[in-house]
């Protein structure tokens, strides 16, 4: 038997600082990835020594070169004041906790969501903790019997080189890592059973098995879940709720308690400025945590209806609970069973300090379907009937030759009114349906794309070889123009389905729907800027070698084309500016809608006072300045825009001065680089291209670094680190997005 051909590549530990930290709505100019470099390059990690009575927290690297110029660089990432003693600094107690940068992204109508990204120590101790606890964080997430997304194992990058690994490879739209699937990107430190998104679970065979075996179908979810969770109920779930409270009277357990659930707990604290109420929310870690609990109260849930003296319920025979994440699905018969298991869930809640939504609570009776599972239905025919691409073959004759043609039917105005009625008859708020109507889209346009480059490379193709052969006839003006009149076709096909996109887009342009929307256009704009070549014979360069030939790259549209969709995109994205202008609460959308317009290239930039109309600068006796608090993400995404452009003089200088006063709204000196927001502005903008040197000494100034040589060692440290988080040049808008789509989190 042929043995398969495997091939492991393991990732460092650090890799979780790729996958688990970072909420899934940040910027696509900013990432992880040079940090997670920095960490390998130079053998950074957290370390703990335990005693009976005390606990030591390190932050160690490898020995480098310059290796007073990387110790410097450690101290003020992470905030240490002790000195190294061979390349470890031992953290006080003061430098455990630290305090996230919280941002706000648009949620419902007047209503916004806070996430948060913690400050780069606590990454690192995740690290360590991960490393060190990885087992124990499997084995208490596999507790529940109702849990369907949950840690199951530790993901691989393996490949297999074979036709098994090419049925098995896990697919681009995986959100998250399937437990039993091979994949050849990593995208969360765990693999998940069973459902990477809900939608799956709708769409199988133990949903639908549930629907046969029960007559009613009760939804019911957490209210503001993490914002509700206690740290200390993570130890109540590992050990016991009484055993930690009389340990704690007991004083045995305290902070330096070396145990799984402590250590979560204090970890939890430490990402949260040592709060205890509520966690962070955006990292995966934060979701690990909360299943851990979750899966303690569901286990009690099933065990408490199973021994019950009078009415006992049987799990699988009188009812079947799901639960995906913090969302409930409760098969039953009878009333009363649905109302046990509903009193037991709200009584064990209150016991973990949560509380059940009183507005996401819904009843179905047979036939199973919600409003959801028919507007989803209705939505896959409109898109699937109304919007269509295909290549015919025609015969023409006068020529008496046949000649393919483009067939496109797409029309906007049909979309848009059969779009509505979905909504209006299904009961569904857009918001619900709208990833699922942006996934189909994306799937027709891939097809779409894919057979219109099929069939526009072989008339290409003709052409060109017409026009160097001078035995084949020469590619005549009426092929000319019937090519031409292919690409207008298709054009007019990409316009109609943007109308569509940018409706629907607009009617909630929230963050994850803004990516998404991010995606369409990126197969859009990748196609329409992609150049070819076409082989075009050999050349004989010796009696032995004979090379080929190709010809020199071309555009694959004339630049009417290119500018018509180009321009199209443009007005669209304008247009939603001026409709949703940035505020305090709505920032990261924006942002996303200024890096597509500096992808459509310089002829679509924005004037100046375009800018200042969107950011909302006020301008006072040609002094200009933000006219609300604007956070990092803000700052460093209009610095990429703008870069040195001369025309934006007097944009340079009111981003200078939003720096300056978002370093000082932090008056306390100590504290600035213990705050995630600073820390990372800080160190982003000693490497960015598009400031002097005077303002970034400046910026450290206000960090405290005053030494003239420390400010050197640290710029000319850039030769060794060129980004840090926001990737400010040699931005691959395309591949930035295909990452951001890949990393897509459950909610």
């Amino acid at each position: 038997m042929k043995k398969r051909k495997k091939k492991l590549i393991k990732y460092s530990k650090a890799r979780a600082v790729l996958s688990d930290t970072l909420p899934y709505e940040i910027p696509l100019t900013f990432s992880n990835r040079h940090f997670y470099n920095f960490l390998n390059n130079f053998g950074i990690e957290f370390k703990s020594e335990y005693s009976d009575k005390k606990v030591k927290h390190f932050i160690c690297w490898k020995t480098a070169k310059p290796t007073v110029v990387v110790e410097q660089v450690i101290k003020i990432l992470f905030e240490l004041q002790n000195s190294s003693i061979e390349n470890k600094i031992e953290l006080t107690d003061n430098e455990s906790f630290k305090i996230p940068f919280t941002f706000r992204i648009a949620h419902k109508i007047n209503d916004f969501r806070e996430l948060s990204i913690p400050h780069p120590k606590n990454q690192l101790e995740l690290i360590s903790f991960y490393d060190e606890y990885k087992e124990l964080i499997l084995y208490f997430s596999s507790q529940s019997p109702f849990s369907i997304r949950k840690p199951a194992s530790v993901a691989k990058f393996v490949f297999l080189n074979d036709k098994l690994h090419k049925n098995n490879i896990g697919d681009a739209d995986d959100s998250i890592e399937e437990s039993g699937k091979e994949y050849e990107s990593l995208k969360t430190f765990f693999t998940y059973s069973q459902y990477p998104n809900i939608y799956k679970f709708y769409e199988d065979y133990k949903y639908h098995r549930a629907e046969k075996k029960y007559n009613r179908l009760f939804k019911f979810d957490i209210s503001r879940c993490f914002d509700s969770i206690y740290t200390h109920s993570i130890a109540w779930a590992v050990l016991s709720k009484d055993y930690i409270k009389d340990g704690l009277k007991e004083k045995i357990i305290n902070k330096n308690t070396n145990n799984f659930g402590c250590r979560f707990d204090k970890f939890m604290q430490n990402t949260n400025y040592n709060e205890t109420n509520g966690i962070i929310i955006g990292p995966e870690f934060s979701r690990v945590f909360a299943e851990i609990i979750l899966q303690k109260i569901d286990k009690t849930i099933e065990k408490n209806l199973r021994i019950r003296k009078e009415n006992s319920l049987i799990f699988k025979q009188d009812y079947e609970i799901f639960r995906y994440v913090d969302d409930y699905f409760v098969f039953y018969n009878k009333e009363k069973t649905k109302d046990d298991i509903f009193s037991e869930y709200k009584i064990l809640l209150k016991e973990y300090k949560m509380s059940i939504s009183d507005s996401k609570q819904n009843c179905y009776d047979k036939p199973l379907i919600t409003e959801l599972t028919i507007a989803k239905d209705k939505i896959t025919d409109l898109i699937e009937n109304e919007i269509k691409l295909n290549i015919e073959e025609k015969i023409d004759s006068v020529e008496d030759n046949s000649f393919d043609i483009l067939n496109a039917q797409c029309k906007s105005k049909n979309l848009i009114i059969k779009f509505k009625l979905i909504i209006k008859e299904s009961k569904v708020d857009t918001k619900d349906i709208m990833n699922y109507t942006f996934y189909l889209i994306n799937k027709k346009l891939e097809r779409s794309i894919k057979k219109f480059e099929e069939y526009y490379d072989n008339l290409e193709k003709r052409k060109y070889e017409y026009s160097i052969d001078t035995t084949k006839p020469v590619f005549s003006n009426s092929d000319l123009q019937k090519k031409l009149k292919q690409e207008v076709k298709f054009n007019k096909y990409l316009s109609e389905l943007l109308d569509f996109v940018f409706f629907i887009y607009a009617v909630n342009p929230r963050v994850t729907f803004t990516i998404k929307l991010c995606q369409i256009l990126s197969k859009i704009l990748t196609t329409y800027k992609r150049k070819i070549r076409f082989f075009s014979g050999h050349s004989i360069v010796s009696d032995t070698k004979i090379t080929k030939i190709y010809s020199q790259p071309i555009n694959r549209f004339i630049a009417e084309s290119q500018e018509l969709l180009f321009k199209k995109i443009s007005d669209e994205i304008i247009l939603v500016l001026d409709k949703f202008k940035i505020h305090e609460n709505i920032q990261i959308e924006t942002l996303y809608l200024l890096i597509i317009l500096a992808e459509l290239g310089k002829n679509f930039k924005l004037t100046k006072a375009q800018i200042i109309k969107y950011f909302k600068i006020s301008e006072d006796k040609g002094k200009c300045a933000f006219s609300y608090p604007v956070n990092y993400f803000v700052l460093t995404v209009l610095l990429f825009y703008i870069r040195n452009t001369k025309e934006y003089k007097c944009i340079m200088i009111t981003i200078k001065d939003g720096i300056r006063k978002l370093i000082k709204n932090e008056k306390n000196l100590e504290k600035r680089k213990a705050r995630a927001e600073q820390i990372l502005l800080l160190f982003d903008l000693i490497v960015c291209p598009y400031l002097d040197a005077k303002f970034k000494r400046e910026v450290m100034k206000l960090f405290k670094i005053y030494d003239v040589k420390i400010q050197d060692n640290i710029l000319q440290f850039k030769n060794h680190q060129k980004y840090w988080f926001t990737k400010w040049d040699n931005f691959n808008f395309a591949k930035e997005i295909e990452a951001k789509i890949a990393n897509e989190p459950a909610y």
